[in-house]
């Protein structure tokens, strides 16, 4: 679903049918809905896997020995990243508040970090709430 999404998203902006996107998935809009509940939470998915695509370029970018085509290749993969989506900047804040719920309980990570998977119990006691 996330590629067909990702094609969507590129080619119509973040206003995009979800209907049409559940169509080229090859799913119905009830299984796009059980999956991604809002537009918002669709369109974080895609930015997180767009995320990912852009620390591999990074990381690839990182190994050259030419800083100069180093840095013209890392703001190409910039501007490759921040110009994908037209209409992005209310849908991107709108996922961030969404996701964004202060600390999981016996940890340091945040409700955002847990939804992509980056947070994992730790040694660290969790903040302590003010009194």
């Amino acid at each position: 679903m996330l590629p067909a999404a990702q094609r969507h998203f590129l080619d119509y902006g973040v206003g995009t049918s979800l209907e049409a996107v559940a169509k080229e998935a090859g799913v119905g809009p009830g299984t796009l809905y059980r999956h991604f509940p809002t537009r918002e939470a669709l369109l974080a998915a895609v930015l997180q896997t767009r995320s990912e695509e852009l620390v591999a370029r990074q990381a690839d970018i990182a190994q050259l020995g030419d800083a100069s085509v180093a840095l013209r290749q890392w703001l190409r993969a910039m501007e490759d990243y921040f110009s994908a989506f037209s209409g992005l900047p209310e849908p991107l804040m709108a996922a961030a508040r969404a996701q964004e719920r202060g600390p999981v309980p016996g940890t340091r990570c945040s409700s955002r970090d847990r939804a992509v998977s980056r947070c994992s119990p730790c040694s660290w006691p969790a903040p302590r709430e003010p009194a």
